[in-house]
């Protein structure tokens, strides 16, 4: 069984619906848990964003790529430019062979793009899970103290008077 922290506001609602045992004080302790829950889950999701935000602003832009593209291919014509021929045939061998290093780069950066991609929707979706899963939890849990508490309800109030008691001579 996991441990889950309720906040001091929550548990001060659940005493006093112990205390008055009125519908109106089970629907605010109910509203405020719900609401820290759903606060809960937003944090979640913005930190993922933020993470992935991070992570897709380290890799390289095409507009950067598109730059160093410009700036080899203005070198490489400045090169091809001069009269001799053995330069020409010379760059012809390096400028395919910039091409295909060039190509296998632009493959290699949108495969790890991809798989960037593919983690962040695997992590989302497995964020939405649990919180799926608490809800469930959390709605089941509810639901269990709440018919304890009817069944219970001289119990309850017994004990809780004598560990007051028990407090209050010491």
């Amino acid at each position: 069984m996991k441990n889950y922290y309720i906040s001091e506001g929550v548990k001060a609602l659940f005493s006093i619906y112990f205390k008055d045992q009125t519908e109106e004080n089970f629907i605010k302790a109910l509203n405020e848990f719900a609401k820290e829950s759903q606060i809960n889950s937003q944090e979640i999701k913005d930190k993922s964003f933020r993470e992935f935000k991070e992570a897709i602003s380290k890799l390289p832009t095409i507009d950067l790529l598109n730059t160093r593209f410009d700036k080899l291919e203005y070198s490489i014509g400045a090169k091809l430019d001069k009269p001799e021929d053995s330069v020409c045939a010379k760059l012809d061998k390096p400028e395919d062979s910039v091409c295909a290093k060039l190509d296998k780069l632009e493959y290699s950066i949108g495969a790890k793009l991809d798989k960037l991609e593919d983690s962040v929707c695997a992590k989302l979706d497995k964020l939405e899970n649990k919180l799926d899963s608490f809800k469930r939890e959390v709605r089941t849990y509810v639901i269990i103290l709440a018919v304890l508490m009817f069944i219970l309800q001289p119990t309850i109030f017994d004990l809780i008077l004598s560990i007051f008691k028990s407090f209050l001579r010491q």
